[in-house]
């Protein structure tokens, strides 16, 4: 058998072994992201950078009250991600906020997302009239990951904010 002729093919099949590999690593995750989180609807390819590689995803609605909603993300049994939700809260300014506690906070920077909005690598909170109840509050989304990441998530957050807020806002009775 000729070695020459051994070469091209053997080439071919270790490319194609790579390339095997390489689409399997495409979808990290390991899991279904979800398109509905503790009763919310969410945008999976918003959601999915925002939550690292595993083998289960599960959400579970940690507390909720009349104008307080909490849910805890997992992945692998570990807290990933919580969303914190809050009507009937007074206006405040959400970067003074975080001026107030420099500490909790890296990187904050405004975002246009909502009417006061503030994201950080690994954070954001977002202040909103709450107009739907005729009571003039305000409603607060609070998105933060836990544990530790190799990169800053400030426009992930922002991007899956954008998506969550009008739905967030509805069940929480704030538009209609």
């Amino acid at each position: 058998m000729n070695s020459e002729a051994l070469r091209p093919s053997v080439l071919t099949s270790g490319l194609l072994s790579l390339l095997v590999v390489l689409v399997g690593c495409g979808n990290s995750t390991g899991y279904e992201i979800p398109d509905d989180m503790c009763g919310r609807a969410v945008e999976p390819s918003a959601l999915k950078p925002l939550l690292p590689s595993g083998g289960e995803v599960k959400a579970e609605q940690r507390a909720t009250e009349d104008g307080e909603s909490e849910c805890s993300v997992f992945v692998d049994k570990v807290n990933v991600l919580t969303i914190s939700e809050h009507r009937g809260q007074n206006k405040f300014d959400v970067m003074e906020f975080v001026r107030e506690n420099r500490d909790r906070f890296a990187n904050p920077e405004k975002s246009d997302v909502g009417d006061d909005t503030v994201t950080s690598d690994d954070w954001l909170m977002s202040m909103n009239a709450c107009s739907g109840r005729g009571m003039g509050d305000y409603y607060v989304l609070d998105v933060t990951l836990a544990g530790k990441r190799d990169a800053a998530k400030s426009q992930e957050l922002e991007r899956f904010a954008r998506s969550y807020l009008p739905e967030a806002m509805k069940k929480m009775g704030c538009t209609e």
